[in-house]
């Protein structure tokens, strides 16, 4: 077992960027020795090396429906094709930190979204110029390393929603009604649940905004 998990590891990138809904590379190895399947999840790697966009590949057969917990969730949530991780509307605990450290679209930030409750620290892509006036913007969560080149620490944020692609439902998405969702590269592997604010077709899959998120 020992030698499959170092071919396995042998052929993940070790970035350790958590995207594929582990803590690191060697817990995906690891779980890919029962299930080498789950080598998909990489997305950096495909048998031809090919980087192939996250949102595409997930199939409902593989949706276990219930979290690390073993708590039942109604959706997916994945990330835009477009984007470089999942999207985020968030508020600093001190919102003032946005003009002191003078953040701009394209900064690295990093965090922890304290107010739900979730132990992990975030590390985000800037995608937008911050809203001076409510203390608010969006970033993409992309993998620690890149915190660690060039990131500023916001301290503890509140998130206010968060955006993406929902393909597998086990509901109907209605306007006004919280659902429980399980973002698809979340690190803890952990049942969210949020209010849909907002739902339009978009291709094979519907763009939700989800508001009041919660980890229950």
């Amino acid at each position: 077992m020992r030698e499959r998990l170092q071919e396995i590891l042998a052929r993940l990138p070790g970035k350790d960027c958590g995207q594929c809904g582990f803590k690191n590379c060697r817990s995906l190895a690891e779980q890919v020795i029962d299930k080498p399947e789950l080598i998909r999840r990489c997305l950096y790697l495909q048998p031809q090396g090919v980087i192939v966009p996250l949102a595409t590949d997930l199939r409902m057969e593989e949706i276990s429906w219930k979290d690390i917990l073993d708590r039942e969730y109604d959706l997916v949530l994945e990330q835009f094709p477009e984007d470089p991780g999942p999207r985020e509307i968030i508020l600093p605990f001190n919102p003032g930190n946005l003009q002191r450290l003078e953040i701009k679209k394209g900064d690295v930030l990093f965090g922890r979204p304290a107010w739900v409750g979730c132990p992990v620290t975030h590390v985000g892509l800037v995608m937008d110029e911050p809203d001076y006036l409510s203390g608010t913007f969006s970033w993409c969560v992309i993998g620690p390393l890149a915190a660690r080149e060039r990131g500023i620490e916001i301290g503890n944020y509140n998130p206010i929603a968060y955006e993406g692609l929902v393909r597998h439902t086990r509901q109907k998405l209605e306007i006004g009604r919280r659902y429980h969702f399980l973002p698809r590269t979340c690190m803890m592997q952990s049942r969210h649940s949020g209010v849909v604010s907002a739902v339009a077709k978009r291709g094979d899959a519907y763009r939700v905004r989800l508001e009041g998120i919660m980890i229950d």
